[in-house]
């Protein structure tokens, strides 16, 4: 299968680096439904490549969709995922790469696009994506922010050369649109759009899911999901661990996620006294279902955007102690659906922890009222909605709407059977 710069195929249904993979029958003509390129320049685009996935899930039903990410390891597992969702995919050349602007031009010309949406973190690894989709003439350039703007000041005046092309700014949260409006970008060039996800679906049940992870069942399992970095804020969960041993014998602290803090954490662990009721699950990709293992979810993290992790706790009905940060304290309603403590304190992690494992009709009031939440507020069906009604201004202001291609779907079949319609974006205050 030739693609855009004329290599060959790499055997996985996608291009080389730098490569478009070319969808059976496309031409060069501007497409006559809404086609949309989500693409990010992240090494590691984990929680993006999900968002970006859930996005490509939902919208390929209505829009043509294609997904270019930098080649990293991180970047071959999106691309491989987008690909067996039947979507066009690009592997791009590192960002310093001489080639890597015309790689996307050249992907952007084999496969024309509408609206050419950005996801980036905290905002530094734009890498010019923007200027590229408007050499291929895209009339609709828009940019999701997912990290809180938390950088040095000297980082302003590339952040704002970077979005110079783009048309509206998404922020995944409120706390972080409000971070970008404070160091000077418009309010009008801002919009949130909360994040969503798509439900995992049934469970393997809690036995199965422990008997996986060489668990006991009678064991209090504390679990969090996440990479081992230090936004992550995982050595405060450790940190927290001897309080809720004491409490808390038959005491298990899961802590499922790949990243280079593995060693460290451990080495905390042993000096603590606590190595033997701490499980390093490494990377999993059953992370989700590995849920059904836990009692309390936890996510002690320094800081988010929107976390997707407590969202999929929800979702699998669990209870959620968290830190009080950007994003997070949207997503969980304290003293509703979980527990909100500040960041970077272990006894307090410690305490709220331990108010639910004492606690089993807690625990489960809780986890109904997470469930409850997560399909009013924050489904991939909501999410993409959202985004398809920014795409629909970008793209009317810039006078190339395309007729019909944003069609409303409705409530998602799932949300059908709950009972419920899909609602618009939640508030902190919203709790059930």
């Amino acid at each position: 299968m030739a693609g855009a710069a004329g290599d060959t195929n790499d055997g996985h249904g996608r291009s080389s680096v730098g490569e478009a993979s070319m969808q059976p029958g496309f031409t060069a003509a501007r497409p006559r439904r809404l086609s949309v390129c989500l693409y990010s320049p992240s090494v590691d685009p984990s929680g993006m490549g999900a968002h970006m996935l859930d996005l490509a899930t939902e919208f390929r039903s209505q829009a043509d969709v294609s997904v270019l990410c930098w080649g990293t390891a991180s970047g071959h597992r999106v691309l491989d995922r987008a690909s067996a969702l039947g979507v066009a995919t690009c592997a791009l050349p590192h960002p310093r790469d001489a080639a890597f602007g015309q790689a996307i031009v050249d992907f952007l010309t084999a496969h024309p696009a509408n609206v050419f949406h950005i996801h980036v973190g905290s905002g530094r690894e734009d890498f010019d994506g923007a200027r590229a989709a408007r050499r291929a003439d895209v009339p609709a350039i828009v940019q999701t922010q997912h990290q809180p703007w938390l950088l040095n000041p000297r980082k302003r005046a590339p952040f704002f050369r970077a979005i110079a092309p783009v048309d509206r700014l998404i922020a995944v949260s409120e706390g972080v649109r409000v971070t970008h409006e404070r160091i000077g970008v418009p309010a009008q060039r801002l919009v949130t759009v909360p994040n969503g996800i798509v439900s995992r679906g049934p469970g393997p049940g809690r036995a199965a899911a422990r008997a996986t992870l060489g668990l006991r069942p009678d064991q209090l399992v504390v679990m969090t999901v996440g990479r081992l970095m230090v936004q992550k804020g995982q050595r405060y969960l450790v940190a927290a661990m001897p309080a809720l041993a004491e409490r808390f014998p038959n005491l298990a602290v899961v802590i499922v996620g790949g990243g280079y803090l593995a060693g460290d954490l451990a080495r905390q662990a042993a000096e603590l006294g606590v190595a033997g009721l701490l499980h390093l699950s490494g990377h999993r990709t059953d992370a989700r279902m590995l849920l059904d293992a836990a009692d309390v979810f936890v996510l002690p993290s320094r800081q988010e955007g929107m976390p997707l992790a407590a969202l999929e706790a929800m979702d699998a009905g669990l209870p959620v102690v968290a830190t009080d940060v950007i994003g997070t304290a949207e997503v969980v309603a304290h003293g509703l659906t979980g527990t909100l403590v500040p960041p970077q304190d272990p006894p307090a992690l410690a305490e709220a922890l331990a108010e639910l494992l004492d606690d089993p009709d807690l625990r489960h009031r809780y986890a109904r009222a997470g469930r409850r939440r997560y399909v009013e507020h924050f489904t991939a069906r909501r999410m993409a909605e959202d985004t398809l009604r920014v795409y629909e201004d970008v793209l009317a202001e810039a006078g190339a709407p395309v007729g019909g291609a944003c069609r409303r779907a409705g409530a998602s079949p799932e949300l059908l059977d709950a009972g419920v319609t899909t609602s618009g974006s939640p508030s902190a205050a919203a709790g059930s």
